[in-house]
């Protein structure tokens, strides 16, 4: 691939090429992934929306997206409630209690359509560069939900590749197939991560990860 073509894109190709496979025919390219190159430190230049600078690091929060779509996304979550409501009052239509009933029947589904969806948005990555250990934090609804640490020697590598994540989506070959993490190695250890972030989100964090260990030209940091 392209060293000038954006991180993010090669990520969504990568990940497109192993849907159309079977595990036997990706698994080998997709366990290798994709490397961070040089060209790719390039687009930092540019700050994604979430990006915050830190002290010692930096965080990415994926809940910036604009009043307009935190309108349409309550309208989504108010129909999928709505829709628990419905179908569990058809279960219970003829009872003696018909409302009261679908109610507690749709607590649960209900739940699951409110949680689930703020759960994948709010939430944030934060990166510490420590003199001998990188550290890594998810926090979800403000609280600290994951962390990983990797001692760091005297060379850090940062790829996308896969590690065991596989998507919710079926591929052409009629299973789930390969989803890119991010994944930060020195010596012996690995640490991976970010399965969860959407392409961009991830190739982000993995570019500022490979910039600060491996760049040769400052970035702004409040680009």
């Amino acid at each position: 691939m392209s060293d000038a073509k954006p991180l993010a894109e090669q990520l969504i190709e990568c990940e497109q090429w192993c849907a159309a496979r079977s595990e036997k025919e990706y698994l080998a390219v997709a366990t290798k992934g994709l490397r961070i190159l040089p060209g790719h430190h390039a687009e930092l230049v540019k700050s994604l929306p979430g990006q915050e600078p830190r002290a010692d690091g930096w965080s990415l929060r994926s809940d910036v997206i604009g009043s307009g779509m935190w309108l349409l996304f309550g309208l989504v979550l108010l129909a999928g409630v709505a829709m628990a409501y419905v179908t569990s009052f058809d279960l219970v239509k003829n009872t003696a209690h018909p409302f009261l009933y679908a109610g507690l029947l749709a607590l649960l589904p209900s739940a699951a359509v409110v949680y689930l969806p703020l759960r994948a948005l709010l939430r944030s990555y934060e990166l510490v560069f420590g003199d001998e250990v990188l550290i890594v934090r998810r926090h979800v609804f403000r609280r600290r939900d994951a962390e990983w640490r990797l001692p760091l020697g005297e060379e850090v590598r940062v790829g996308l590749a896969y590690r065991g994540v596989r998507s919710r989506y079926r591929g052409k070959s009629g299973g789930s197939f390969a989803q890119l993490s991010i994944v930060v190695a020195s010596g012996e250890a690995e640490i991976v991560f970010g399965a969860d972030l959407e392409h961009a989100e991830r190739a982000r964090l993995a570019t500022l990860i490979d910039h600060h260990f491996n760049g040769t030209e400052e970035i702004p940091r409040g680009a």
